[in-house]
């Protein structure tokens, strides 16, 4: 994972989401063999009331970050899994979403919605905490690190749209219209994932080149109203629907979504989001 240009983050919350869900980040590893995939050894990094979400890996695979409540409000925490030790890096009047590791490795960003209802994306020192806007212009609801200094993004507006942000410029081009939250670097590619929700009765995974926006096909359509996904290599993607997991491997198409996790056992449900990296796999469940 050490040689992605890409780092994946894949969430948004509006201001009616004021009133969250309560909800957890587990830590699984996860297991590639011959038969498939497994998961093992579930650890609630979270463990914490309220709303808890998000998650993303630093690029080393030694940490996640994700989104939790702390006195009413949702701040960014650095989890090390190693000493299962937490930090906080946000004490904004704002609630900060979709925190990731920047490539260069100093800064946290991450989506802010203040209590008048601005949202912008920003970035934060990880030395003290000190916030910087990174664009003014648009409102970012998801978003991903692809190709330094770009940023592919889901823009919220009347439709909604898929934009690529390139920072040095400023210049922000529109990919494509009614994406969804799951923005993804193809691993071994230059090429990216995301949702395309045009169609409310079958949602697609589509695949996208950089700049051209008339390049974009389907892989296949997602698990029904399932959005929340992630590649674990240049072949396989790993969705959850309910308390299931389950893989699609792009080589055997015929074979569709393969289930291979079932989180009843672990008295787990509601799967969403999701992030993969070194041997790990952060999933987000409901509740405890």
């Amino acid at each position: 994972m050490k040689n992605l240009i890409f780092l994946p983050i894949f969430f948004f919350v509006t201001v009616s989401s004021l009133a969250q869900s309560s909800t957890e980040v587990y830590l699984f590893d996860l297991t590639e063999t011959e038969k498939g995939l497994s998961v093992s050894n579930p650890v609630n990094i979270s463990n914490n009331e309220g709303y808890d979400n998000q998650p993303s890996f630093t690029e080393d695979g030694k940490s996640v970050l994700f989104s939790s409540t702390r006195n009413g409000q949702t701040d960014i925490v650095w989890y090390d899994i190693e000493t299962g030790t937490k930090k906080w890096i946000s004490d904004t009047p704002g609630g900060e979403y979709s925190p990731v590791l920047m490539p260069d490795g100093k800064y946290i960003s991450a989506v802010r919605l203040d209590p008048d209802g601005l949202q912008l994306l920003y970035k934060y020192s990880i030395e003290d905490g000190s916030s910087d806007v990174l664009i003014h212009e648009l409102k970012i609801g998801y978003y991903a690190w692809f190709l330094r200094p770009k940023l592919i993004a889901f823009v919220l507006g009347e439709p909604a749209t898929l934009q690529e942000i390139d920072l040095n410029t400023g210049e922000a081009t529109i990919m494509y219209q009614n994406p969804g939250r799951s923005i993804h670097y193809i691993p071994g590619s230059k090429k990216y994932s995301f949702i395309d929700k045009s169609n409310s009765d079958d949602w697609k995974i589509m695949q996208a080149v950089s700049g051209n926006a008339k390049w974009t096909t389907k892989i296949t359509s997602t698990l029904e109203k399932s959005e929340d996904m992630v590649w674990i290599n240049m072949h396989t993607i790993i969705m959850g629907k309910d308390d299931q997991l389950y893989f699609f491997d792009t080589r055997r198409q015929a074979k569709g979504w393969q289930l291979f996790a079932d989180f009843s056992i672990y008295k787990l449900t509601g799967i969403t989001r999701l992030a993969f990296n070194s041997g790990k796999l952060a999933v987000v469940v409901d509740g405890k």
